[in-house]
């Protein structure tokens, strides 16, 4: 244990020698944190919508619906529709509708659409029918209204939501932030792990060591202690940023979320040592992390999978991201106790088990004991 605590001093010595993998590994996440809930967590867009020939009621409901209008004449929108200076182009042909829109960005296109319905549905609940009386032969009078029913547009009254989980006025990304926490931290870890265990073996420093009693099990340890303790820290600020600063909600308990975010960072850093050693390079490194993690991110969650292929659906269960992504956001969007995320925190255990042993026999190529 001596020759473990040994090796954890010296990585710790290593980190605090070097502020550009202290940026790496906590103000980068922190940062890209904050960037993605600003762009996206940013009011709907609100679409820029020309109008012809339409009633004032129209337009006002347009805008009511969240779009911009602007009044222009046909040939004039269409141009600006084929220099994207404009989301849609709608007037009247006849009795109906015509709408044009720019249509390379779906999202603008729908929003335009929507916007187009909301308005017609809002029109048509504003029309009263104003049907006089008839006068008949006699000085009879005959209201017609006393006979028929008139279809009603009265729009129903608001109904009363309850949240089971979350709360008023989360807004989309908030169901993303858990599973961005996660995968940033797995991300730097593996990349600042994989890097450094490189640069220990091109610079000789490896060799020496295995030069030295030291075994093999103590040296795997002692790395993961010494870069344990520093991803401690770093899940602790990423995690209080994402939390206090970026504004992601949390329900439940952030010690739990804490050791969520550290049990995904030690399973990142083991596996990135362990990738390590069969690269060659700093580059290889970055060329085996598209293959390993990447995909591994694709199909953590932070996509809907429920309509892929059953093969894919099977292969993200073989990815640890996918638990720590699963049981981040249990926590945090639902308020989930430990019991309810032990068996993610398990599934995460036994894949750190499996590469710190994954390593110790990939060190055998140095010495056997």
């Amino acid at each position: 244990m001596r020759n473990a605590l040994a090796v954890t001093l010296r990585i710790l010595r290593q980190f605090r020698h070097d502020p550009r993998t202290l940026f790496m590994m906590i103000v980068a996440p922190v940062l890209a944190l904050f960037l993605l809930n600003v762009i996206f967590g940013s009011p709907d867009y609100e679409p820029l919508v020309l109008t012809a020939d339409l009633p004032s009621d129209f337009t006002e409901a347009l805008q009511d619906a969240g779009a911009r209008t602007e009044v222009a004449e046909k040939t004039d929108a269409l141009q600006r529709l084929a220099d994207v200076e404009a989301d849609g182009f709608v007037t009247r042909e006849g009795d109906a509708l015509r709408v044009w829109v720019e249509g390379s960005d779906p999202s603008k296109t729908g929003a335009v659409l929507r916007a187009v319905n909301t308005a017609q549905i809002e029109a048509l609940a504003s029309v009263e029918l104003d049907i006089e009386p008839i006068t008949l032969p006699g000085g009879i009078t005959l209201d017609i209204t006393d006979f028929i029913d008139l279809p009603s547009f009265e729009a129903p009254p608001q109904p009363e939501v309850t949240w089971v989980h979350g709360e008023e006025g989360m807004e989309t990304f908030d169901f993303y932030g858990p599973v961005f926490i996660g995968v940033f931290v797995f991300f730097f870890v593996f990349i600042t792990s994989g890097i450094s265990f490189v640069r220990e073996r091109t610079g000789g420093t490896l060799e020496r060591l295995m030069a030295t009693p030291i075994r093999r099990w103590e040296l795997v340890l002692g790395y993961v202690q010494g870069f344990g303790l520093f991803t401690l820290v770093q899940s602790a600020i990423v995690v209080a940023a994402s939390i206090y600063w970026v504004g992601f909600p949390n329900f439940g308990s952030f010690g739990l979320v804490l050791v969520i975010a550290l049990s995904m960072a030690l399973v990142s850093l083991t596996l990135g040592i362990l990738v390590s050693e069969f690269a060659n390079t700093e580059l290889q490194v970055i060329q085996l992390l598209q293959i390993i993690v990447v995909p591994q991110i694709l199909l953590s969650g932070m996509f809907d999978l429920s309509q892929t292929p059953q093969w894919m659906q099977l292969l993200s269960r073989a990815f640890p991201i996918t638990y720590g992504a699963e049981a981040m956001r249990a926590v945090m969007l639902r308020g989930a106790d430990f019991a309810s995320v032990a068996v993610d925190l398990a599934v995460l255990w036994g894949f750190l088990a499996v590469f710190f042993i994954g390593n110790i026999l990939a060190l055998r190529k140095y010495r056997r004991i």
